[in-house]
Formats: structure tokens, sequence, C-alpha cells
């Protein structure tokens, strides 16, 4: 009995331990998400760092997915929160996309920038360790440093954007030309990618500035983004969406 008395109030308080750190766990998460977010629904926001008008990326960080689905999402956050100051008051970043394929299946594109300056298709990636790979390989190989993880072999990112821009330009009907672009979180080793598609954030934004400032005409800019922002999609419908996705591949 004396045993029994002893360990009972350690498991009761090994249990409210337990129970105490899922919920910090997940209300930190939900905290995460709406600050890396700053934006409730898919409501359009104007950035309070200067310019732009944001539509969706309204996606949470969730503290039990997969790391490399956290990582993505993440990603996508700071990518988002950096190219907003790109932007005037009157242009426009629109995030998580759903367009449809020909196979009645949907396509998630990270996000898009209209703006003045053209139409971006941005393909995000918040990969770490060492990236090869050219714009004609068919997969782009990732070495970790930690020698007993083994290399991975992931899609082209510059191939498979440019079937997004292919979608974006015919959804347009073909009236604008959309830039193809792999947006890189960071690089650890930039020597590894030869691409004229690949850039890291602070590549990107001296890009950006070299362009022609006057591609897109202000009277273009809504039209545009009114054609587009029907694609723009829920956290419930890029939940389905992921879930279908696993379920076609596994």
């Amino acid at each position: 009995m004396d045993k029994i008395a002893i360990i009972i109030p350690i498991v009761i308080s090994i249990i409210f331990f337990v129970a105490a750190v899922i919920i910090i766990a997940v209300v930190l998460s939900v905290f995460l998400g709406k600050k890396n977010d700053g934006d409730d629904g898919n409501t359009s926001t104007k950035s309070s760092e200067g310019g732009g008008i944001q539509v969706g990326g309204t996606e949470s960080v969730p503290f039990f997915a997969p790391a490399n689905e956290r990582a993505g999402i993440l990603g996508e956050k700071i990518v988002n929160r950096h190219l907003r100051p790109l932007l005037r008051e009157d242009e426009y970043l629109l995030a998580n996309l759903l367009l449809p394929l020909k196979n009645g299946h949907k396509t998630e594109i990270d996000c898009v920038l209209i703006s003045r300056r053209g139409i971006f298709c941005i393909e995000t990636k918040n990969w770490i360790g060492f990236i090869k790979g050219n714009d004609e390989d068919e997969y782009w190989i990732q070495k970790y440093d930690d020698p007993l993880r083994a290399d991975r072999k992931h899609r082209n990112p510059v191939l498979q954007n440019e079937e997004h821009c292919e979608i974006l330009e015919r959804i347009l009907h073909k009236r604008f030309n959309v830039e193809n672009v792999v947006m890189f979180v960071s690089l650890e080793y930039r020597g590894g990618i030869n691409s004229g598609y690949a850039f890291t954030i602070s590549e990107f934004k001296k890009y950006y500035y070299d362009l022609y400032p006057d591609i897109i005409t202000e009277a273009e800019l809504k039209p545009l983004y009114q054609k587009l922002v029907k694609y723009v999609a829920s956290e419930e419908e890029l939940k389905q969406h992921k879930e279908d996705t696993r379920k076609r591949y596994n």
C-alpha cells in the first residue's frame, strides 16, 4: 500500500505535466500561425510594412504535422512577409491558390504577385543542406550535412512551376506573360544550383527592382486580381487538397 500511495501521486503529476506540455504546444502553434499570418480568412489586408494587398496565406503552422510540412508552410509565410513591402498599395499578393487541372484534380500555387512590374508565379522552397540541379534536370538533389541522412530527390521545382505558369497564362487567355520564380527562403550553399529562375529572397528583391516598372498598367491591375482571386483557397480547402494528394500518391 505504501508503494501504491507513493506511485499514484507521481503518475498523476506526470499526466498533468504531459497535458500541460500539449496545451502549451497547441497554444504556441496557433499563436505562431497568427503572428506569421496577420490575416483572418481570405479577406484582403494592407501591409503595415508599407505596401501591397494580400489575400490568402492564412494557413496555420500545424505543430503535430511532419517536419517538412511545417517547414514548407512557415517558409511560405516568411516569403510572403518579405514580398509585400515590394508592392505598391494597389498591387496584390495572392497566396495558396488551387488551380484546376484537365484531369479533374487541382494543383497548388504558393504565391502570385500582381504588380506593375509583372505577374510572378512563385514556388517557395524551405530546404536545408546542399542543393544541386539545373533547369533541365528531371530531379534536383538535396544533400544533408548529417552523414546519417540519405540524399533526397525532388522533382525539378523550375519545371514544376513552369506548369503552374502555363495554367495561369491559359486562365488569363495568354494576354500576359507569367514569370516563373522558385524562391528559396535561404541557401546554405549557392553553388549547386544553375538556374535562371531560382532566387533567394534578397536576390529576388534585387531582380525585381531592376525590372521595367510599367509592364502592367494601373488599369489592368484590378481586373487581373479579380480574375485570379477566385482561386485563392481557404484553410479547409487546403487541408482537403493535401489529404486528397496524399491518398492519390500513397
